[in-house]
């Protein structure tokens, strides 16, 4: 797949590293040449220049990208600027970078097909993480739902999955067991949980908080 990303800072140069080492075609941009040189060996082609000028932007030949990333830092100006550019050019994929629950809802308005708030998002995860001892990973994955990660509660082992019926008891869904090195992808009825057993799970926070409680 064809990808662009748009500004080359710490989260743009992550995205643009990551798609690059699984083998992707990415093209980098950025206006700074020192961030541009930064990433010459890590994306197939990196660029310097300004994407707040339209034509610039269409002479980058990215029109057949499978989807361009935003990611242009506290520049709100800019990336909605870009945004609208890319919309206004037919991309089909957009993923904007926002700052601000206000930038995040422009983006949206105005051409991006998917928002992210890394800050934000980052943020919710540690918070949850060091709010709940039991939790050992968090990420939200809509409103008002998340996957989390627990050490089994005591009360779960020796029990198997069926019957602790965690879906219709707790309204919640284990989708994997991790067990030592081993991951345990949606584990059946009959998988007996033990003591170190991390529980995989998925479902509306208040529903998970109920569950994440019995592991304190």
């Amino acid at each position: 797949m064809r990808f662009a990303v748009i500004g080359l800072g710490k989260f743009g140069s992550h995205v643009a590293r990551t798609l690059y080492e699984k083998g992707h075609e990415v093209v980098g941009i950025d206006a700074g040449k020192d961030k541009v040189q930064d990433l010459r060996d890590h994306t197939t082609q990196a660029i310097v220049a300004d994407c707040t000028d339209p034509e610039t932007l269409k002479a980058l030949g990215i029109d057949d990208c499978d989807a361009v990333v935003v990611s242009l830092g506290e520049r709100m100006d800019a990336s909605i600027l870009v945004t609208l550019y890319l919309k206004e050019m037919g991309i089909k994929k957009i993923v904007a970078k926002a700052v601000s629950e206000d930038h995040g809802k422009i983006l949206g308005l105005i051409g991006a097909t998917e928002v992210v708030h890394p800050e934000r998002n980052t943020a919710l995860r540690v918070a949850n993480a060091l709010g709940t001892r039991s939790i050992l990973e968090y990420l939200p994955i809509g409103v008002g739902f998340s996957l989390v990660e627990i050490a089994a509660p005591k009360a779960f082992r020796g029990k198997t999955l069926g019957e602790l019926d965690i879906r219709k008891r707790y309204r919640t869904l284990v989708v994997a067991v991790k067990r030592g090195g081993d991951l345990d992808l949606a584990p059946g009825a009959s998988y007996a949980v033990a003591d170190g057993d991390i529980l995989v799970l998925i479902g509306n926070d208040q529903d998970l908080d109920a569950v994440t409680r019995l592991a304190e």
